[in-house]
């Protein structure tokens, strides 16, 4: 396996390989294995993912190489397979790339270059899946028939894409929540579980719940009425917190938080909150997922 572009493109016995990596990763440390260089090449914004790939590379014993659109010759026009070869013929063994483009990887499937996706547009962002599943694990041990609720803009999330396939994979229920207007079309034809109308029903019956950033970068038009309104409707109240708390049940959410709007400010990083939990093991699941691609 020399690119890893979506959930699906994993098997179960994959999926555990790298969780057994990121595992020994996070109890023992990384070591310098690789004398290599990557590119990491983020063309949207990003602060978790691209520092996490960055250290988990760097721990590895690999060198990386900033690039920024603005700075290149894709400002000129130039497309990205033409930039992915020229990084190749430069020697570069592997890139990680965020791009705001869906399904802009088909055009360097076939480039023999290792490929991590840290999102494409509103479609996959699998190694996010990967930390999200790794954590949850690690709280209940197993996730067959763990009850995980999306809850938010599943319409535009590449997170929630992702989550959807991997937690599918490992035998988990897959619930979502939110307004209409954000939901996923459709979401039961896709392996969807459960579509609540009410999110404090979809609490109940959830395990964890997973509260997602509305992506208003991707809106052609406000989706929404109000921010204030959406905390009180579809939002992580104080309220909906000490429930969840008196339950037994956890939450996520893949960052960054719109405070007060997805969830209330003091419970962002509340009793039960497992979001710092999340950027912590980004750094040994992403080193997990470059030393899968050089072992498989």
């Amino acid at each position: 396996m020399e690119k890893l572009l979506s959930a699906g493109d994993m098997t179960p016995e994959a999926v555990e390989e790298i969780f057994q990596r990121a595992k020994t990763f996070k109890e023992k440390g990384i070591p310098k294995k690789y004398d290599s260089e990557w590119v990491l090449m983020f063309l949207e914004p990003s602060t978790r993912t691209r520092l996490s790939f960055e250290k988990a590379l760097r721990r590895l014993g690999i060198e990386t190489y900033l690039f920024s659109s603005e700075g290149s010759s894709m400002k000129k026009g130039e497309t990205l397979r033409d930039t992915v070869l020229t990084l190749h013929a430069q020697g570069f063994e592997g890139v990680v790339i965020r791009t705001p483009l869906n399904g802009q990887f088909k055009e360097i499937e076939d480039i023999p270059v290792k490929v991590v996706n840290a999102g494409d547009g509103t479609n996959e962002h699998p190694t996010q899946a990967l930390i999200d599943a790794f954590t949850l694990k690690e709280v209940f041990g197993d996730l067959k028939d763990l009850k995980v609720v999306y809850i938010g803009d599943t319409r535009f999330s590449r997170v929630f894409r992702s989550g959807l396939k991997l937690f599918k994979m490992l035998g988990a229920k897959v619930g979502i929540a939110g307004p209409r207007s954000l939901k996923l079309p459709h979401a039961e034809a896709l392996g969807v579980d459960r579509d609540f109308n009410s999110v404090d029903e979809a609490l109940e019956w959830c395990d964890v719940a997973i509260f997602l950033r509305i992506q208003k970068e991707r809106q052609s038009r406000p989706l929404i009425t109000s921010e204030r309104d959406y905390l009180k409707y579809f939002g992580l109240t104080e309220e909906r917190a000490n429930f969840l708390r008196q339950k037994g049940k956890y939450y996520m959410h893949p960052g960054p938080v719109n405070r007060n709007v997805e969830i209330a400010s003091p419970e962002v990083y509340g009793k039960n909150s497992l979001i710092l939990r999340q950027v912590e093991n980004g750094v040994f699941v992403r080193a997990g997922v470059i030393d899968f691609l050089y072992q498989s």
